[in-house]
């Protein structure tokens, strides 16, 4: 059984994705661990569920634009 895997991505190239990084470094505290992690690195790999939890928590923050993303998935088959 191969188990699906998520890549999360850390994007900066945009002043709207570099603000919404900057904004929640200061409260790193009370996020989940792979948004923690991506603070510190690109991209992280991660089970599907935690990819979903750490999406919700990541858009639930007011900086967060969907046009914009900060944050992006991609399946670990496809690269996409």
């Amino acid at each position: 059984m191969i188990a699906l895997m998520l890549f999360l991505a850390r994007r900066t190239d945009t002043p709207a994705a570099q603000a919404w990084w900057q904004d929640i470094r200061p409260h790193d505290g009370g996020a989940p661990s792979l948004i923690r992690e991506l603070l510190r690195s690109p991209s992280v790999a991660a089970d599907p569920i935690e990819a979903q939890q750490a999406v919700a928590w990541a858009r639930a923050h007011p900086a967060w634009r969907d046009e914009d993303p900060p944050l992006i998935a991609r399946d670990g088959v496809s690269g996409s």
